[in-house]
C-alpha cells in the first residue's frame, strides 16, 4: 500500500481532488485522492514559510507539526510545499524589520532555501521527497498590494501608517516588483532542489503569464487581494496530476 503525504502552507489546499465529504482545512490532516497512491493526505499549515521550516523545540512550529503528521501516517513519499509565504509576505517583512533593501531581503530568503531543503530531507529520512514550487502571484493591482502589506505586516511591526507608507515608497514596492520577487524565489528554489537531486514540480508554465514573469493569468486570479490561485476543478486536476507524476518519481526502491 503506497501512501503520499503533502505538507505545506495554505496554498497546498490546491493539491488533489477532494472526494465527497472531505475538505482542506488549515492545520488538519485531510484525505484526498492522488492517482498511483492507495492513500494520500494533505496537511495545510497557514502562514508557514520555507525560511522558518527547520528543527526547533516549539510544538506549534511548522516543522514539529509536519514531523507529527509523518509519524502518524508513515507515508512512502512526502511532498513539501513551503515557500509561497516567503514571496508574498516574508520578504517584505524582513525588509521593513531590518531596514534593508528588497534585493537584500530576497537574498536572505534565497540563502535559507538550502536549509529548508536539508530540513525536508532530514525529516523525510529514507522516504521519497518531492518539492512543490511556488505558485505564480495573483495580485495585479497596486492598491491590493498596499492593502495586503498594511494589513499583514504593519501591525506585526507596530509601525505608524504614514511611516509605513513612506517606507514602501523608499523600497520602490510595486506590483511589477512583487511579480519579480515571486519569479526570483521560484527560480532559486527550483535550481536548488534539482541540484540536490530531489523531484520538483510547479504549474508556472500553465498558470503564468509569459509577458509578465511571476504573475498568474487573469483566469487564475481571484481578485480582492487574495494571494491564492482560484480554486476550481481545473486547477485541482492540474495539481493532482502534477503531484502524482512527481511523487511517483520520488518513490524509494524500498517503497
Amino acid at each position: 500500500m503506497k501512501t503520499l503525504l503533502c505538507i505545506g502552507d495554505s496554498h497546498s489546499r490546491l493539491i488533489g481532488t477532494k472526494p465527497d465529504g472531505s475538505g482542506f482545512r488549515y492545520g488538519r490532516i485531510s484525505a484526498t485522492t492522488i492517482d498511483g497512491f492507495d492513500a494520500a493526505h494533505v496537511v495545510s499549515i497557514k502562514g508557514a514559510t520555507a525560511a522558518g521550516f527547520y528543527p526547533k523545540d516549539d510544538k506549534g512550529s511548522s516543522f514539529f507539526r509536519a514531523s507529527r503528521a509523518i509519524r502518524r501516517l508513515d507515508p512512502d513519499v512526502i511532498c513539501f510545499g513551503f515557500g509561497q509565504v516567503d514571496a508574498e509576505l516574508s520578504c517584505y517583512y524582513v525588509a521593513f524589520r531590518d531596514n534593508i533593501s528588497l534585493e537584500e531581503a530576497i537574498d536572505t530568503r534565497l540563502h535559507l532555501q538550502d536549509r529548508y531543503l536539508e530540513a525536508c530531507r532530514g525529516l523525510a529520512g529514507s522516504r521519497g521527497v518531492a518539492i512543490k514550487g511556488l505558485n505564480t502571484a495573483t495580485i495585479d493591482e497596486p492598491k491590493a498590494l498596499r492593502k495586503l502589506l498594511h494589513r499583514r505586516i504593519r501591525p506585526r511591526l507596530d509601525i505608524p501608517r504614514g511611516q509605513f507608507s513612506q517606507r514602501m515608497e523608499e523600497l520602490s514596492i510595486s506590483v511589477d516588483r512583487h511579480w519579480q520577487i515571486n519569479a526570483a524565489l521560484s527560480s532559486g528554489l527550483q535550481q536548488k532542489t534539482m541540484a540536490q537531486g530531489l523531484a520538483y514540480f510547479d504549474l508556472r508554465d500553465t498558470t503564468g503569464r509569459g509577458d509578465k514573469p511571476g504573475l498568474s493569468k487573469p483566469e487564475y486570479c481571484v481578485g480582492g487581494g487574495d494571494v491564492h490561485l482560484r480554486m476550481s476543478p481545473e486547477v485541482e486536476k492540474q495539481f493532482s496530476n502534477a503531484v502524482a507524476a512527481t511523487a511517483q518519481t520520488a518513490l524509494t526502491p524500498a517503497a
